[in-house]
């Protein structure tokens, strides 16, 4: 019973891999380090626990890189802020520089997510970084430039799990990442548009009224004579398209007069010839020249004469309706009675 109880717990540990403990350092192996003496650079990787990430988290991982004195070094290929390296993606990077023993030392702090699934605990590879250096001897004095060398780091495993099963001081599971940026800009455009939307509900409507009432206060009341003379304009428009046209128009004159004189003056001119309503205005002044224009109508009305003249009578009309209704509109241009 103790061995099949002990048989049990060597298959779990088999089965979930071996734990490394928290704060591992990458250190090459011997034949490693050999290899690595023909370089005047040494990488070194560090994450502050191996296992116990979960997929989703931020893992920090530090890579370490020692230049001997001479060597110049170009970190231009190496992954940036937002890039896909491998499975991760980088959140954040930062390089920092120092000086120690006329060594430089340089510190490139990551940070890295990954959303690749894993059924229990995954090792996730950190590809090589690709790194330029030159020395001295690697000068060209005549294009004034380096010749630089290519070096690829070595690869390093990061394990992931999908469950907790390691209780140490690993994080919380995360969620999507929100753009405060863009939360913030897309409640300022809501805020601006409401604001925009309450204005306009409140200004249309009092402006609309104001200039309704501007306009009103704009167009003069019409006169008897104003009516009179845009009748008289559209008679003759009108009394053109018919081969008696200046038959017509004097009929249409006759009827003008009749409206005028019952609007202007008062006087009822409903079946009653133009002579008996005009004999209801002997006091007036201009009762005379109104008596004669109206006998000269009605020689061409009920006596039979030819209407030639049609534009002299057109004339006296327009001369006369000034003449009894002297009050005009500004707004009403009489020139083209006549």
């Amino acid at each position: 019973m103790r061995n099949l109880v002990l048989g049990i717990f060597l298959s779990a540990f088999v089965t979930l891999g071996a734990v490394s403990p928290a704060d591992r350092v990458f250190q090459p192996e011997e034949e490693d380090s050999q290899d690595q003496e023909g370089f005047p650079l040494t990488i070194g990787f560090e994450c502050p626990r191996n296992f116990g990430f979960h997929i989703g988290d931020e893992i920090p991982l530090t890579v370490t890189l020692e230049a001997e004195k001479g060597t110049v070094v170009d970190l231009v290929n190496l992954p940036k802020k937002n890039d896909r390296h491998g499975p991760f993606e980088v959140r954040d990077v930062c390089i920092r520089k120092r000086r120690d023993k006329g060594k430089s030392i340089y510190t490139i702090l990551y940070l890295l997510q990954s959303f690749t699934p894993a059924v229990a605990v995954d090792r996730l590879v950190f590809p090589p970084l690709q790194i330029s250096y030159a020395t001295q001897e690697d000068w060209n004095p005549v294009e004034s430039r380096y010749r630089y060398h290519g070096l690829f780091s070595q690869p390093f495993d990061i394990f992931v799990s999908r469950t907790a099963t390691y209780f140490g001081p690993m994080k919380d599971a995360k969620g999507p990442e929100i753009d405060r940026w863009a939360v913030l800009q897309w409640k300022l455009s809501t805020l601006t548009g409401s604001i925009l939307v309450l204005l306009a509900s409140i200004t249309w409507p009092w402006e609309f009224m104001r200039r309704r009432r501007r306009v009103t206060g704009l167009v003069p009341a019409m006169t008897a004579r104003d009516r009179a003379l845009m009748a008289l304009q559209k008679a003759r428009e009108n009394c053109f398209n018919y081969e008696d046209h200046r038959m017509r128009l004097i009929f249409e004159i006759n009827r003008i007069l009749r409206d005028f004189l019952k609007e202007a003056c008062g006087l009822t001119s409903a079946n009653r010839p133009s002579a008996q309503i005009v004999n209801q205005l002997k006091d007036r002044p201009w009762y005379e020249e109104l008596k004669g224009f109206v006998v000269r109508i009605n020689q061409v009305i009920y006596e039979g004469d030819a209407p030639v003249d049609v534009e002299s009578i057109v004339r006296q009309f327009t001369g006369l309706l000034g003449q009894l209704d002297p009050t005009t509109s500004p707004g009403v241009n009489h020139d083209k009675a006549g």
